[in-house]
């Protein structure tokens, strides 16, 4: 089974592998590229490339208006992650309420500092750090955060997770630009941007070259939060 998704909208196919009772994958090819795996018609896995679970599967758009999927019949196993009705419907609630909170704080990547508990310290955490320290849902630390923003209580840093990532250079899919001249292996991309590059073209370089097939530990969540950053920050 597969097609466009301006012809069948994404909650139609979900509907339609859990009444069927299927078996298997499906891939959704969107601005947001994940998959969701089913066992007997319920969820039981899924994810943005190597970010993988509830988290995960709930930060991805549930209904893309562009792209394709794909339904693979295959051998997955599994325990639900909740009942399909419950799930889908946590799902549909925090796909929406995402756009809120990432229209606050720009993305889970971001690094903020202020008077509240996990950002509190002098350098700051993002939600992604934060999220590791606490061992708390990613969504409800970011609802957190973007409250505590609201309120005036924590300011951006002007760092952001991925800073931390180095990439040699090489590695490039795409055509070379002075972001990719600029990578050594050596200095992380925080550095790159310190050295005189903008921002935002390192950003942009960084997701052309994941969606163009670039892979590493964490590209996932990586992929998520700096679409999120480009469709709120600019």
């Amino acid at each position: 089974m597969q097609g466009l998704l301006s012809d069948l909208p994404l909650m139609g196919i979900l509907e339609l592998v859990n009444a069927t009772r299927q078996t298997g994958t499906l891939d959704v090819k969107a601005d947001v590229p994940y998959t969701v795996a089913f066992t007997g018609g319920e969820i039981v896995g899924g994810g943005i490339l190597d970010w993988l679970g509830v988290d995960a599967i709930q930060a991805s758009p549930m209904l893309p208006t562009s792209g394709s999927f794909e339904f693979k019949p295959s051998a997955v196993t599994g325990s639900p992650l909740a009942p399909y009705g419950h799930f889908t419907t946590d799902w549909a609630r925090a796909s929406d309420e995402w756009e809120q909170v990432c229209a606050v704080i720009g993305s889970p990547s971001r690094v903020y500092q202020g008077d509240v508990p996990l950002f509190d310290g002098p350098e700051g955490r993002s939600v992604r750090a934060a999220v590791k320290q606490a061992e708390l849902p990613l969504f409800e630390v970011a609802q957190v955060l973007a409250d505590a923003v609201r309120q005036g209580r924590a300011e951006p840093t002007g760092r952001f997770a991925w800073h931390s990532l180095r990439l040699r250079s090489g590695t490039t899919r795409t055509s070379p630009s002075p972001v990719a001249a600029a990578l050594n292996g050596e200095r992380n991309l925080g550095e790159v941007i310190a050295g005189g590059l903008d921002e935002r073209s390192v950003r942009e370089y960084l997701l052309t070259e994941i969606r163009a097939g670039l892979r590493f530990p964490g590209s996932g969540w990586v992929l998520r939060d700096l679409i999120w950053e480009q469709n709120h920050l600019g």
